[in-house]
């Protein structure tokens, strides 16, 4: 055992005792009389553990050593205070380590002033030494395991600069009413961003101030499968398609364009209309058709054909011009032909000749700049030029 173990006090030690214990009165006056009154006061290796009270009866107690403090207030709260860390960066932190937590309260305010160097970067450094830094939050959460955050009869609200929500599968949103996403006081960006967009939703509302852009490469389609459904366009300004490769419109039911103003329709190369049904053009105004027959590539002969099948009825036309005022036809090259069946009637006006020919063994009239000649058949013919007219047939009556 060594020496200092149960041995005496020195003797100066002894003398102090001896005395006993005095103490200087002034030192427990109280110059701030609404202030605490310490009633007790301990030192406990470098802690200090006080005790005290107001003037109205209520107390206090402290536990504290300059850098970290527990502290009972008069007014029933409970403050636990930790010092700046020390030169190494550790410290100043308030650990909790337990197998289960449970706070009740009726509110709780979690105030964070933030870090005095603005945010500690951590670096780390991987085996090829590459260094990876990020800034440390001010306040961070985290769980291993479930979270579940619920506010019973009261509202949530989460404000940032900047809010990020990342999750490792799946983000779901939900709510029994609306949900709202607005982007700007006055005017902002709502951006999508995935490989495929579904909606499901009775109705989808739009109203813009600005305009309505799709770009890109993918395809846009319109499938409704109610039937009765309907697609209405209704714009006062005006709705231009360029389309590059070909444009169908099928239409089961009735097709009906109603144009207030002109209405013109340009075709770089063919164009063809095929009606099963009836067909009626009317127009208001005065008509133009003309037709060039340049740079036709068709197997047609003439630059304009029509083509009109016998009328069901016999006895009516099949091709019928019906006109209040003069019908005129000019051909400036050539002349004009007509022809009634097979050989059985035609008639031909050629620059200065017209002929009518009735059938092979029928009657005919030749008109040209030389003669003019009426015959029937090969028997009887006349016979009228410039200098003569004659006459020849089986039997000839003069009166």
């Amino acid at each position: 055992m060594p020496d200092s173990v149960n041995q005496p006090p020195s003797e100066e030690t002894q003398s102090k005792v001896a005395g006993g214990f005095s103490y200087d009165p002034s030192l427990a006056d109280n110059y701030w009389a609404e202030g605490p009154i310490p009633d007790f006061s301990q030192v406990i290796g470098g802690f200090n553990l006080t005790s005290y009270s107001f003037s109205d009866g209520s107390q206090g107690l402290a536990l504290y050593n300059g850098k970290v403090a527990l502290h009972f207030d008069n007014n029933n709260n409970i403050t636990l205070a930790a010092g700046p860390p020390g030169q190494a960066g550790c410290g100043g932190k308030m650990i909790t380590n337990v197998q289960q937590q449970m706070t009740k309260a009726k509110s709780i305010v979690v105030e964070v002033t933030g870090r005095d160097d603005g945010g500690v970067v951590d670096k780390k450094t991987d085996e090829n030494g590459n260094v990876d830094e990020s800034s440390l939050p001010s306040y961070s959460l985290k769980v291993y395991g479930p979270v579940m955050i619920e506010a019973l009869g009261g509202d949530v609200a989460i404000k940032g600069d900047n809010v990020t929500i990342n999750s490792g599968s799946t983000l779901n949103l939900r709510s029994n009413k609306d949900i709202n996403i607005s982007a700007g006081e006055n005017g902002g960006k709502i951006n999508l961003t995935g490989s495929s967009v579904n909606m499901e939703a009775a109705f989808f509302n739009k109203n813009l101030s600005g305009g309505d852009y799709t770009t890109g490469a993918g395809e846009v389609k319109v499938d409704q499968n109610k039937p009765g459904s309907t697609v209405s366009i209704n714009t006062p300004g005006s709705i231009r398609y360029i389309v590059n490769g070909s444009y169908s419109v099928g239409v089961k039911g009735e097709y009906k364009t109603d144009v207030t103003g002109n209405y013109i329709l340009n075709v770089d190369r063919d164009y063809g209309a095929k009606i099963l049904g009836d067909y009626a053009n009317v127009v208001q105004g005065k008509g133009l058709t003309k037709i060039n027959g340049v740079g036709s590539k068709a197997s047609q002969l003439q630059n304009y054909l029509i083509d009109v099948l016998p009328n069901s009825k016999k006895q009516l036309p099949g091709f019928e011009i019906n006109s209040s005022s003069l019908l005129q036809f000019t051909n400036r090259e050539g002349g004009f032909k007509f022809e009634v069946g097979k050989n059985l009637a035609s008639m031909a006006l050629e620059q200065s000749k017209f002929s009518v020919q009735t059938g092979p063994k029928l009657g005919a009239i030749n008109i040209d700049s030389k003669s003019a000649t009426l015959e029937f058949g090969k028997s009887s013919k006349v016979s009228v030029t410039p200098s003569e007219v004659s006459v020849s047939a089986p039997m000839i009556y003069l009166n």
